[in-house]
């Protein structure tokens, strides 16, 4: 017999309240004389012996009533002689899956919220002194208590109601080998708190790690009828930073991480949650696939574009968000000499004609959404190039050496700049002063030129596009990509390693690479804009191109609003009113404090550790003029969405090797325990005993009426 508060047991002294009553209330009787008080000593003497047994019992049921009434509430429990060890001395180890796969739904309730549920019981019914440990499977596996008393089972539950989900995978193998190596030679309870996912109990049975005669494994194992599981794995948005008024396309990646086919699954996308559409999706079993929604922003600003299925077996892996800015415009300085006027000698006639159609379109009371200003004069300073989104460089400008230095340091403030590799570009000059300061995703080696209206040429590609900045041409809606034509073309050599493609020829190589800086971007075009040698002009992809070429190189500007788990989270706040303080912040989490850096085009705000989950985030900007949040995607590789169980003949094999006990909620487990007698509680009895001393003292106290 054991107690789950033994430290209540001092009480028991209150057992002797009874008795010190009685005898005080003898020494405060008063003796009176009468007359016939011989004749009632005489018969009091005849049953002295009788009464005196009697006080005895009264006394005795009332301090044992006194004392039965304590021992109810230190709560008694009954053990099977040897089922814990001598003097109870056992050793309980929990093994927890902290990996979010856990968060699978079986009715109201997920399969973490039976595992909690069973600990907080069964850590309820430990008594004082129990030894227990407690091993924590999440990213970073390790102890979370290692062979520690029972004290107060508060402060047990405590530790218990502290554990997290993480975003990752786990290996019950090695968690396995662990714990089973923890505490040999004592007599041990294993509890293992885990789901049936094959891929985390993969490996198990080629752990090393023994089981002794004496030790137990319980194997807590919530229910899950429905292991059916679709994950949006990526979400991107054509340009972080959009045109007000104009639809850009985001797209999101869906991934079947089941056995079986889903059909007719529906994913929906949000703006600052507002449904603005919806599609339909199947998908065979392990397959992915690719869905694009246009999105049109109608107000300047910081929005939040969410893709969102609905709900299966684990909703956790259902969403992924990103931010993007709505601007009213992107400004375009081309650099050009005073004397190249030609026709063909610089793109800036070429793309004013450009931005006045667009101008023509937007109507009179908006303004453009291309902005073209051009620069000829022969000093280039880096303010007039940061008063643009973008600057335009190709063969039209004469590149110097000074020159290149401010492109390189326009391009580190976060400036976009357009390389726009032309037949009248010096390759040597562009290869020593731009390469030299790494502003070239390649370098250009030579310009191949063929007869306009010849079978050789170069032609776009419709599914050439590796970044999202150009892709929605591959759909044929703003037309046929596929009939740019170009007779004049640069190849290049090896592309540097952290330039990415834009977009293709028809042939596989490359037309356009972008290499981002950690503010600002590079974007190389192996065809000039000036229109020679290209049906481009008269293609009706030209002013789509244009705006989501240029849209992308204004994106430069901004730092990702989609980040990776644990990577930083910054944002350039320009204006006058500089922030005086800022919050990162993640739904459902207590913001933290971001720090507060100057730079040159404003305050770097940023918050270095960032998320340790995925999820819909925000920066939130404290200016004396106001506020501003800007809303950040945070996306983590979905690494345990694959709930698909162990086979049974996997399950029967490790059943067989480790002899569990397997359960399916808190109280199976609770019963198991009580009927293996490990902690019985024997509260009720104990209350009737009480009750039974109670009407004892009652019925032999009416003996003295």
């Amino acid at each position: 017999m054991s107690f789950v508060y033994p430290g209540l047991l001092f009480f028991l002294v209150l057992g002797a309240i009874p008795i010190i009553i009685y005898y005080l209330m003898r020494f405060r009787s008063l003796r009176v004389d009468w007359g016939a008080d011989y004749i009632l000593e005489r018969a009091l003497a005849r049953r002295r012996r009788k009464l005196y047994l009697d006080q005895i019992i009264l006394l005795a049921l009332r301090a044992l009533a006194v004392m039965a009434l304590v021992a109810a509430f230190a709560r008694p429990l009954s053990r099977k002689a040897g089922t814990d060890g001598a003097g109870g001395e056992v050793l309980r180890v929990l093994l927890v899956d902290g990996s979010y796969s856990m968060l699978a739904r079986e009715g109201s309730g997920t399969r973490r919220d039976v595992a909690m549920d069973a600990m907080r019981q069964l850590v309820s019914r430990w008594e004082r002194g129990a030894k227990w440990s407690l091993y924590s499977l999440d990213g970073n596996p390790d102890w979370l208590v290692d062979h520690a008393e029972v004290t107060v089972a508060a402060n047990c539950l405590q530790t218990i109601d502290a554990l997290e989900v993480e975003e990752t995978d786990v290996s019950l193998a090695a968690g396995l080998e662990t714990v089973l190596a923890h505490g040999v030679g004592e007599r041990r309870e294993i509890y293992i708190f885990a789901d049936d996912q094959a891929s985390t109990w993969a490996g198990v049975e080629q752990i090393t790690a023994q089981l002794d005669s004496s030790a137990r494994v319980f194997w807590v194992r919530p229910p899950l009828s429905d292991h059916r599981n679709l994950a949006v794995t990526q979400l991107e948005a054509g340009h972080e930073r959009a045109l007000r008024g104009f639809e850009f396309p985001v797209y999101a990646t869906i991934r079947n991480f089941s056995s079986e086919a889903v059909r007719d699954a529906e994913l929906a996308f949000f703006v600052d949650n507002v449904r603005i559409g919806a599609k339909r999706i199947s998908l065979p079993p392990g397959q992915n696939t690719a869905v694009s929604m246009d999105v049109r922003l109608n107000e300047i600003g910081e929005h939040l574009v969410t893709a969102r299925l609905k709900d299966d077996a684990l909703p956790f892996d259902n969403e992924l968000s990103v931010g993007v800015k709505a601007a009213e415009s992107v400004s375009i300085l081309v650099l050009r000499d005073a004397d190249r006027t030609g026709a063909f000698t610089s793109s800036a006639k070429w793309l004013a004609v450009a931005a006045r159609v667009f101008a023509d379109g937007v109507g009179k009371k908006a303004a453009p959404p291309l902005q073209i200003t051009e620069h000829s004069e022969p000093a280039c300073e880096l303010a007039t190039l940061a008063a643009h989104d973008v600057v335009v460089l190709d063969g039209g400008r004469t590149l110097t050496g000074p020159m290149a230095e401010t492109l390189r340091r326009y391009v580190d403030q976060g400036g976009g700049l357009v390389l726009a590799a032309d037949q009248n570009v010096n390759h040597e000059v562009w290869r020593r002063e731009l390469g030299g300061r790494q502003l070239l995703p390649a370098a250009p080696r030579r310009v191949v030129t063929r007869p306009i209206g010849s079978k050789e040429c170069r032609q776009l590609s419709r599914s050439g596009f590796d970044l999202p900045a150009l892709r929605d041409l591959d759909t044929g809606v703003d037309g046929d990509i596929t009939r740019v034509q170009f007779y004049s073309w640069t190849e290049f050599e090896a592309p540097d390693p952290e330039a990415e493609v834009l977009a293709r020829f028809s042939d596989g190589s490359p037309y356009a690479w972008q290499r981002r800086f950690e503010h600002g971007s590079v974007i190389l075009l192996a065809a000039g804009l000036n229109s020679w040698n290209n049906n481009l002009l008269v293609r009706e992809t030209v002013y789509p191109f244009l705006l989501h070429l240029f849209t992308e190189s204004a994106s430069a500007g901004e730092y990702p609003r989609s980040v990776g788990i644990n990577e930083p989270v910054v944002y350039m706040a320009e204006g006058d009113a500089a922030p005086v303080a800022a919050q990162f912040g993640l739904r459902n989490e207590e913001p933290v404090l971001a720090t507060l850096t100057p730079h040159a085009r404003g305050v770097r705000v940023e918050y270095a550790p960032g998320s340790a989950r995925s999820g819909a985030g925000s920066l939130l900007v404290l200016r004396d003029s106001g506020r501003e949040r800007v809303w950040v995607g945070i996306q983590g590789e979905r690494r345990d969405s694959d709930l698909t169980p162990m086979t049974d003949d996997d399950h029967k094999a490790l059943q067989e090797r480790f002899q569990w006990t397997e359960v399916a909620s808190a109280e199976e487990l609770m019963g198991v325990l009580d009927e293996e007698g490990r902690g019985s509680e024997r509260y009720g009895w104990v209350m009737l005993a009480v009750l039974a001393f109670a009407m004892g003292e009652i019925l032999m106290g009416l003996r003295f009426v």
